[in-house]
């Protein structure tokens, strides 16, 4: 196994602090003082062999799976390790969206696995044809590898179009493993696991819940998978931070509440989003269905999007992610989960820039 550097990882965790901050793709942290969970009761050691016992049937009740069908993470990355860690042997094929959050790509080439690119097209929404996934999948198929909502756009796949293409890969013998770590931004979007035995889910509380920092997630599999991917951790890390995954457990009790706080501001914060790309004559894009990101083109071809996130950091002291890392150099990444004073300045400073070409 060979570990590439992932530059756009690297580039956030590196990058300084900005006054104005539109990199984030999730809700604002929450605090221990945001949530009555009972703090002075909780332990710092107990049974969590393979996940805590409470936190595997809140994920169960909450997603209507059978606690053997769940393996807990450290986040979504890890899931997305484990995944690729049961399923890949060097040689096999994976077919991977583009745009692509970059992890994505470099996990499974890590694990030897071919890449073949599944084009999400601007022109088209985000949206692909069934036709282009039947045209790439091919007996090394592996399995399919999507985001749902799609990170950058906010893209929503069509439910029709999510069944032809898992019928599409069972067919070849290959599973379709979705991340899911933004559906939940959507009151009436229920995840795939439900729609047929060769999807693979994987999601956490981070994006939608602002608990970025307890790094919970899990897996969604077929009981066999699972148990291979819980032996994969038997030889990584044994088992989770057993207080994390308490504290996670707890937390599931307070999640619908806490996507009804935030429920207003994002609504408010996409209203002020879609009104300044309306105005801005620079600037096209494909509206979310919902979340807190979505990825505008800039269709003056004097600028791109490195050279706009340059020039909003060095003039305006405002951060955005450049599209080039997620393929797409003409694009940049908004990040509008915070307060909305923070994105109505950030905005302003994106149109300050733009009227400079």
């Amino acid at each position: 196994m060979q570990f590439r550097p992932i530059k756009y990882m690297e580039w956030f965790k590196t990058k300084s602090k900005a006054s104005i901050d539109l990199c984030s793709s999730g809700v604002k942290s929450l605090t221990r003082k945001d949530l009555d969970l009972g703090w002075e009761d909780l332990e710092i050691s107990g049974d969590n062999f393979y996940g805590y016992p409470p936190l595997l049937q809140a994920i169960g009740e909450r997603y209507g799976v059978s606690e053997n069908n769940i393996v807990s993470t450290i986040g979504t990355s890890q899931a997305l390790f484990l995944v690729c860690a049961a399923l890949l042997e060097p040689g096999d094929e994976v077919l991977v969206e583009t745009p692509v959050y970059e992890p994505l790509l470099a996990v499974p080439e890590a694990f030897g696995a071919r890449i073949v690119r599944l084009a999400r097209r601007y022109e088209q929404e985000y949206q692909f044809s069934l036709e282009i996934v039947e045209r790439f999948l091919s007996p090394k198929t592996r399995f399919i590898l999507l985001t749902n909502l799609h990170n950058p756009s906010g893209a929503l796949m069509p439910r029709a179009l999510l069944e032809k293409v898992v019928q599409a890969a069972r067919e070849r013998d290959a599973s379709v493993v979705i991340d899911e770590i933004y559906l939940e931004f959507l009151d009436d979007e229920p995840t795939a696991f439900h729609l047929a035995d060769n999807i693979i889910v994987i999601s956490s509380l981070t994006k939608v819940f602002g608990l970025g920092d307890l790094r919970c997630g899990w897996v969604l599999a077929n009981p066999e998978l699972a148990k291979s991917m819980r032996r994969i951790i038997d030889s990584m890390h044994v088992e989770g931070v057993f207080i994390g995954e308490a504290i996670a457990s707890r937390a599931f009790d307070r999640l619908d509440e806490i996507k009804r706080r935030n429920r207003e501001r994002i609504r408010h914060n996409r209203a002020l989003v879609r009104d300044f790309i309306s105005q801005e004559d620079s600037l096209s894009w494909v509206e979310p269905a919902d979340g807190v990101v979505c990825f505008p083109k800039i269709e003056n071809p004097l600028v791109n999007g490195d050279r706009l996130a340059d020039l909003l950091r060095s003039k305006h002291d405002t951060a955005i992610v450049p599209g080039s890392f997620f393929e797409q150099p003409q694009h940049f990444r908004i990040g509008f989960g915070v307060d909305a004073d923070s994105v109505a300045a950030g905005l302003d400073n994106i149109r300050k820039v733009l009227k400079e070409f």
